[in-house]
């Protein structure tokens, strides 16, 4: 049972990370001050010729139809003094497998958070019966924190390196992975989307998810341990390190 109880920590802490990395997409990806920042910043209306009104009318419907609150992205507005539909058929198509990503990555973090609690739940259970003392169940979620955070350290800071040595490089490989297709390649000459979103606006977007993701599950983490190590040295519980 002790084994079970420390394969529930990594689930546990699994579980927080998933959470707190999607909740910090979620809430940059539809925050809508930060669209209004960088398209104030790169001149976005100005250069697509549309106006400030009619580029958030075209952003939210975009966010709406990726959260799943409308059936399409249509949206006519004028661009250089012609009314004409935003986005035209590629975009449209690439918004449709943009949504189905997000719809799934969704799914899946509620899954995964879910088996996270129920893993939490489980050590608490095994605990209630007796069957590991309450030393034994906190040092499992303690070494789940402290697996899962070594883990959660190398990977992010490798695609960090990455993303900020080579940021276009780095967003087309994301791309070639999460997409099966390459309707992602839009022509700046001709698309609105690709000149509402450049490379820059993408950027500063990851590298704000990554600092929320990254200070969200340290600071949990770190609650989680120290606490937790805590209540051990008071009980002179304590197991020793490698």
């Amino acid at each position: 049972m002790e084994r079970s109880s420390r394969i529930a920590g990594v689930i546990a802490a699994v579980g927080i990370l998933v959470a707190c990395l999607f909740g910090n997409i979620d809430f940059h990806a539809f925050n809508l001050n930060y669209y209004e920042s960088e398209y104030t910043k790169l001149h976005t209306a100005e250069n697509i010729g549309m106006s400030n009104e009619a580029l958030f009318e075209a952003t939210d419907a975009l966010l709406s139809y990726i959260k799943g609150n409308r059936e399409d992205i249509s949206c006519v507005q004028e661009v250089h003094g012609v009314e004409r539909e935003v986005f035209d058929e590629r975009e449209t198509a690439h918004m449709v497998d943009v949504r189905m990503l997000y719809q799934n990555a969704r799914v899946v973090c509620f899954l995964l958070t879910g088996m996270g609690i129920a893993a939490f739940l489980f050590i608490f259970a095994v605990y209630k019966k007796k069957q590991i003392s309450l030393d034994t169940a906190l040092v499992s979620i303690k070494d789940g924190f402290r697996q899962v955070t070594l883990a959660f350290v190398i990977v992010v800071s490798f695609l960090v390196v990455y993303a900020l040595i080579d940021f276009n490089r780095f967003w087309t490989v994301f791309h070639q992975i999460f997409f099966s297709n390459d309707l992602w390649l839009l022509d700046p000459r001709v698309s609105i989307m690709i000149n509402m979103f450049p490379e820059e606006f993408f950027f500063g977007m990851v590298m704000r998810i990554v600092a929320g993701f990254v200070i969200c599950y340290a600071a949990i983490a770190l609650l989680f341990y120290y606490g937790i190590q805590k209540h051990l040295k008071k009980s002179n519980l304590i197991e020793k390190d490698d």
